[in-house]
């Protein structure tokens, strides 16, 4: 197994799992009629009900119609029917979520530990899936998929939490014998540049006296990492509108008529991997505090479809372990059995602290669905109706008593010592509420720079490990300069910070470019009019400008050579004259092969496409307005695969909220022959937004389709 996009980006959305079990509780059945599903003119659902549970049925078969086979490649993984639907590679997403026993988990939590109002409303949830499956058999390639159930929900969750603490990769790890070495280090896991932004000031901050919320996920734009954007509206008090990941019960982030919050990637040391001491002289046994204890063993039997879509199943045998440590794995390699500790796997929380999080109506009862520690990761910035900005460095870190050794390295499994069992306290965590210069933000850069100087959270507070990321990346330098320098900030001017596509002129990443940046036309007369152009720069990153052609191509080839991954845009990297000559010789000769110049426009090679659309994309890697290019296959130009996925920003006043606006930056739905596909991308190109109101009345005033499922 190896810690790959592929199985991060099968799993780590995943909100469901499934294996059809009865439930301890019987819930009445939804009437479809009681369900009503409002489409605007952007085939954006709004969902409405008399109940929570209603309005989780509608939200189940809006993102059915709109990304079915998202929804089924996670209902396979959760059913361990991956290796039915994909074969091989299938196989290892079932051996996975296997591994770190997350059904017997949520089949010895859930009923006990879950509130009797999330019951009701992921009932709901699964009610309208598997209606939705009933209703489209023709939609579905693994029938037994189908039915699912609120314990097969929470079995996901447990799924995806643990793929976001990077556990996929350590049991990869063990498995290939890498911890076999002598002293190994893993260290920091290599990351895909999947961030965010977030920001909010208030009153005292904002030109008119409103706090203000900037909510801006960094993900995948296409696939499984791609958001979905939904209005929630029951009578019970669920009105909230935003993006959450495909599949989901609850929307990851939002706002409602009191507050909201963005979320952004955080980085902390969330896995810790034991070697175990064995029994020379009796198998699968361990020691543990002077004793001997057993391993508990644990065979699946993994369904392999040898031809993918066909027929031919083959039962694959596999064991894994369980020890006092948890998940435990015997390497390939060696004799070595290795116990793999994280967070991901000990909370059966994490839909029910979305779901309060969507229903909070106040910073007191939004504190109280974050203490239920179900999400194993991501920072929060907030602000609501109360004039209240908060910023906390969020998620489920182990707190790891003994500091006395070495948490980076693989650590002795033999010793209740350094077996921990419970998280660092919200509250304890990086955090800032309400500071007086009237602004907070993260980028993904350190906990320790969320406002202005003199009022962060105070670095040493908390163990090195709470920090893997020191330091500022692009974005933070760009997005503290403007909020430090300005005041009487504008709605107008609040969005244009995020729309911002400057390079800043410090910085870790800008000082490793000084090689590229200070080359001599004189030395390298062949690249003259590219180093009179670099020289003449801007720093703008706009679509009619040249110079970020040239850089663009610097840096990716200096990231594949050098296996950069985002902590470069914080830490920067080493390069050389020669280098970055090479490679941008060999770009200019590509130019002027596919282009017949060497002066082409940013706009021209940096491209938004989906389906039949392929528009000039402004922004770098890094920006404010961010995009991570891939290469085009036959031509030379790049499509970005990460970048804005979602953009919300909302105004509050006193009396509640005030002013909404949002935009997908391509289309919400991932369906190629829906008109929704991508009919926002040239908003996007213009930095416009779409104005939103959570009134229901203001909603049936703009809808193009009203109908019930059925």
């Amino acid at each position: 197994m190896k810690n790959t996009l592929t199985l991060l980006t099968a799993v780590v959305l995943m909100v469901f799992a499934t294996t059809p079990q009865a439930n301890a509780q019987t819930f009445a059945k939804i009437a479809p009629q009681n369900v009503t599903i409002v489409r605007d003119s952007f085939g954006i659902p709004h969902i409405f009900g008399k109940t929570d549970a209603e309005v989780a049925y509608g939200l189940a078969w809006a993102n059915a119609e709109d990304a079915f086979d998202m929804v089924e490649n996670l209902v396979c993984i959760g059913r361990g029917y991956m290796g039915r639907k994909d074969g091989k590679d299938g196989a290892k997403a079932d051996f996975f979520v296997h591994a770190i026993g997350a059904r017997d988990i949520v089949q010895a939590r859930y009923e006990k530990e879950t509130s009797a109002e999330f019951k009701k409303y992921l009932n709901g949830f699964v009610q309208g899936l598997n209606a939705y499956a009933a209703a489209h058999p023709e939609q579905v390639s693994v029938p037994k998929a189908f039915p699912i159930t609120e314990i097969d929900v929470q079995v996901s969750y447990i799924a995806i939490m643990s793929l976001l603490c990077h556990a996929e990769g350590s049991l990869g790890d063990a498995l290939d014998g890498k911890y076999d070495k002598v002293d190994v280090k893993y260290g920091q896991v290599k990351e895909k540049p999947v961030g965010s932004n977030a920001y909010a000031i208030n009153s005292s901050k904002s030109a008119d006296g409103k706090t203000l919320l900037c909510i801006n996920p960094h993900m995948q734009m296409d696939g499984q990492l791609s958001f979905y954007e939904a209005h929630l509206h029951s009578d019970e008090g669920l009105n909230i509108e935003g993006p959450m990941f495909q599949g989901s019960t609850s929307l990851a982030m939002g706002v409602n008529n009191n507050l909201g919050w963005g979320m952004t990637w955080n980085h902390f040391d969330r896995v810790d991997v034991y070697k175990l001491k064995m029994n020379p002289k009796k198998k699968h046994q361990y020691e543990f505090d002077g004793e001997w204890v057993e391993l508990e063993k644990r065979p699946v039997w993994l369904k392999v479809n040898l031809a993918k879509k066909g027929k031919f199943v083959l039962p694959v045998k596999k064991v894994t372990y369980w020890s006092k440590y948890g998940m435990t794995i015997k390497s390939d390699k060696s004799d070595n059995y290795y116990a793999i500790r994280f967070p991901g796997n000990m909370s059966v929380m994490t839909g029910q602290q979305l779901y309060e999080m969507n229903k909070a109506t106040d910073l007191e009862s939004f504190k109280k669905a974050i203490n239920r520690q179900g999400l194993s990761l991501f920072n929060i910035v907030y602000a609501d109706n109360k004039d209240n900005i908060y910023y906390l460095h969020h998620g489920t870190m182990p707190d790891r008593k003994d500091q006395t050794v070495d948490w980076s390295g693989i650590v002795p499994g033999n010793s209740s010592s350094c077996l921990w069992d419970c998280f660092v306290p919200y509250d304890s965590m990086q955090h800032v509420l309400n500071p007086s210069c009237g602004y907070v933000f993260n980028t993904n850069n350190t906990p320790y720079n969320a406002t202005c100087e003199g009022q962060n959270f105070k670095k040493g507070s908390l163990p090195d490990y709470a920090d893997l990321r020191p330091g500022d990346n692009m974005r933070a330098i760009r997005l503290k300069g403007f909020l430090d320098k300005t005041d009487n900030i504008s709605f107008k001017q609040f969005k244009d910070f995020k729309f911002d596509v400057t390079f800043p002129t410090s910085g870790k990443f800008i000082e490793s470019l000084a090689p590229l940046f200070n080359l001599s036309a004189d030395k390298y007369p062949d690249l003259k009019e590219q180093i009179d152009i670099l020289k003449k720069w801007n720093r703008v990153a706009d679509i009619h400008e040249i110079a970020p052609t040239y850089i663009g191509i610097v840096v990716m080839g200096l990231f594949d050579n050098k296996s950069c991954d985002d902590a470069c845009f914080i830490s920067g990297f080493s390069t050389t004259e020669e280098e970055v000559v090479k490679i941008l010789r060999a770009g200019s000769d590509s130019l002027r092969a596919y282009y017949g110049t060497v002066k082409v426009e940013w706009g021209t090679v940096n491209r938004s496409i989906r389906g039949n659309k392929d528009l000039p994309l402004r922004g770098f890697a890094d920006m404010l307005s961010p995009c991570y290019p891939t290469k085009v296959k036959g031509a030379y130009k790049f499509k970005v695969k990460y970048g804005d996925t979602y953009i919300m920003f909302a105004s509050f006043g006193k009396g509640g909220l005030e002013r909404l606006e949002a935009l997908q930056p391509q289309g919400n739905s991932l369906n190629p022959d829906s008109p929704h596909y991508n009919d926002q991308m040239e908003l996007f190109s213009r930095q416009q937004t779409r104005p939103l109101s959570l009134k229901k009345d203001d909603v049936m005033k703009k809808a193009e389709v009203v109908y019930h499922p059925k």
